[in-house]
């Protein structure tokens, strides 16, 4: 019976990745953010010798990634993409820019997600709306001016009350005529939870001694 039997080698089992084509890396997918990658590029975009093709290569590359607010701060990326929106080099300042915009929408994003805020009644919409502007009247940002808003609100419990109200012309006039504070919390990396908690402690300081 042996003479009937063939035997057949056995072939390697498939990886179940196509010859011709190549799996992707963890540093190669879209939205990834590796800690390593920044710094570097922080690095190269703070060289002053670095020409100004190298400078756009590397924010093409930063474009698409989506670092936390945090990230940002420890490597310094952010700092060094808002400097360089104001490059003399038009090229190289529009494409600061656009990854800085990029990171402000995305940032944005997740405050607004995490919490998820549950919809307020018309007149809490209106009274927000109001101080939204207010805020931006003096900063000049809706972006920031909507994500400062948002600090307050969640500060003051979600209610619009007397300290919301206060603490939110507090930061209109710290903002009116103060370039020094606008640029401040205009930074990418400037903390704008913390800067709500110095308003209200200010706030807190002045109405407890009445």
């Amino acid at each position: 019976m042996d003479k009937f039997l063939i035997k057949k080698t056995k072939e390697p089992p498939s990886s179940g990745i196509s010859r011709g084509m190549k799996q992707a890396s963890l540093h190669q997918l879209g939205g990834v953010v590796v800690l390593e990658d920044l710094t570097s590029a922080n690095q190269q975009l703070s060289n002053p010798d670095i020409s100004p093709d190298q400078k756009v290569s590397i924010l093409n590359k930063l474009k698409n990634k989506k670092p936390a607010k945090e990230i940002l701060k420890s490597t310094g990326i952010g700092r060094t993409v808002h400097r360089l929106c104001r490059d003399e080099n038009p090229i190289v300042s529009g494409a600061a820019n656009e990854v800085y915009g990029f990171w402000k929408t995305h940032i944005l994003h997740l405050l607004r997600r995490k919490p998820i805020e549950v919809e307020s009644d018309a007149e809490t919409q209106r009274g927000r709306a109001s101080a939204k502007k207010m805020i931006n009247l003096s900063l000049n940002n809706s972006v920031i001016a909507e994500e400062i808003e948002i600090h307050v609100f969640n500060k003051c419990k979600k209610i619009m009350n007397r300290t919301y109200n206060r603490l939110i012309r507090k930061i209109h006039f710290c903002f009116k005529g103060n370039e020094d504070q606008k640029r401040r919390v205009n930074e990418m990396n400037s903390d704008l939870k913390e800067f709500v908690e110095e308003m209200y402690r200010d706030v807190m300081k002045v109405y407890a001694t009445q």
